[in-house]
């Protein structure tokens, strides 16, 4: 804030000026003035200065060196804003607390700056854990990152794209980064974020416009998580086949030591295998039954190690929906309150210790002690632990539905809905975090899924 840097800097100040007058009243002490010492203590000071013939009195003061320091704040950007393209003299405004770096100024720029040709440069030391990092970078301009000196990213000209490098941080702890940004002309954007790539890698997905995911291959991408409800739609690159499409997704994460848990939801028909063995299927063959509906697959590692995690899909006709979702069970559970009106109002008609919050009762309740289907609401709280890095949450929900992290306010959705709500990014450190999610159900169906990427 720019308060606490001019705070800062009259605190320094004064120190200065305070240094000077002590050194200075030694001085002056120790070289008294004609007459000073024959005084009488309680005479006033100003008649001995006066008294008896007067003499020049040269002395050397020695001012002691009072070093500027800055406190390096953890987890916050420091913020440079030249009003050139070098990042050249000084900077015109500087920023010590950003949070984020996550701006899209269109055809503006920051305060204080022209609307073309500006430099921007931001250091910072962030926690990071003992692992393998990526770095996502989407740029309207020119981009360069280093991390602890080392130059991972370096596109020094204007540009529109999306940028990564992965890297390995060999210790835990703080370490630098620096990134720069340079911008010519119309638009103007940037944001920077990063996670444990061994953690949470990419999905590698295949996509055919047949069922079964064995002809028809169209196209393949990566994405970060598989959250889909297409409706009657289905993805652009299987269009206008959108009945009777399929998708192969394939990763390798990094299993901590413990119980683990995989989601399935699919509408129509799922496999799932882990290390080549198919562990789970259904609504996959004619006639075959099982999808539409959630089913999860549990699963222990004695060591931290890498599975090869794959989930084939498809979908026969009208609606189409993919998901899931990998749950580390040793986690605490989540502790959930349901009440008998939309507004969390009074005491919860009943209490439940739950392991995930992943659920689409239609037009059910979820327990019957609930008096109606309609007209309730839950709230979930609990502990979860995060690995340093970046976080994006995402609730998809019928009806309302608001997510707190650490008593943050990220999602805020609280309305009669269907759709997909995701949260701001928002950098967590390692450890446990509190997690708040509440939901209310207003007539209809009821559905409410929680994850984060």
């Amino acid at each position: 804030m720019p308060n606490r840097k001019r705070y800062r800097a009259l605190a320094g100040a004064g120190l200065m000026l305070a240094l000077s007058v002590l050194a200075l009243c030694m001085v002056i002490l120790a070289h008294p003035a004609p007459g000073m010492a024959a005084k009488a203590a309680d005479e006033p000071l100003g008649s001995s200065l006066t008294a008896g013939p007067s003499r020049a009195v040269t002395s050397t003061v020695f001012l002691p060196f009072v070093e500027r320091t800055t406190v390096v704040v953890p987890n916050l950007w420091h913020g440079e804003y030249y009003d050139n393209m070098l990042l050249a003299g000084e900077p015109i405004y500087t920023t010590d607390d950003e949070v984020r770096v996550d701006y899209d100024w269109g055809t503006g720029a920051p305060a204080g700056l022209p609307a073309e040709e500006f430099s921007i440069r931001w250091t910072g030391d962030w926690g990071f854990e003992a692992g393998y990092y990526t770095f996502f970078v989407f740029v309207d301009g020119g981009v360069r990152l280093w991390l602890d000196g080392e130059l991972l990213i370096d596109r020094w000209v204007p540009d529109r794209a999306y940028r990564q490098a992965t890297a390995l941080v060999d210790s835990e702890g703080m370490h630098s980064l620096k990134l720069e940004y340079l911008h010519e002309s119309g638009l103007a954007a940037i944001q920077i974020h990063w996670r444990r790539s061994d953690l949470y890698p990419q999905w590698d997905a295949d996509l055919y416009n047949q069922p079964w995911v064995e002809t028809g291959w169209v196209a393949s991408h990566t994405e970060r998580v598989i959250q889909y409800d297409w409706g009657e739609d289905c993805p652009a690159a299987v269009q206008p086949h959108c009945d009777g499409f399929s998708i192969a997704w394939e990763a390798e994460p990094l299993f901590e030591p413990g119980s683990h848990r995989i989601h399935v939801y699919a509408d129509d028909g799922y496999q799932l295998f882990v290390d080549g063995d198919k562990v789970m299927e259904g609504g996959w063959y004619d006639g075959q039954g099982g999808g539409r509906e959630d089913v999860y697959y549990d699963f222990d590692t004695a060591a931290v190690e890498y599975r090869q995690i794959t989930y084939n899909f498809h979908d026969r006709g009208s609606l189409a929906e993919a998901r899931l979702w990998i749950e580390y069970l040793e986690h605490p559970y989540w502790t959930a309150e349901y009440f008998d009106n939309k507004n969390l109002d009074g005491s919860p008609v009943t209490s439940k210790q739950e392991a995930v919050i992943f659920y689409d009762w239609g037009f059910g309740k979820p327990y019957p002690i609930l008096p109606h289907s309609d007209h309730f609401s839950v709230r979930w709280t609990g502990q979860r632990y995060f690995h340093a890095g970046w976080y994006r949450f995402g609730l998809f929900s019928d009806d309302g539905v608001r997510l707190w992290v650490d008593d943050q306010l990220l999602v805020d959705e609280w309305h009669d809905s269907r759709a997909e709500h995701h949260s701001q990014l928002v950098y967590l450190g390692t450890g446990y975090h509190d997690v708040v999610v509440e939901y209310y159900e207003n007539e209809g169906e009821a559905e409410i899924r929680f994850w984060w990427e």
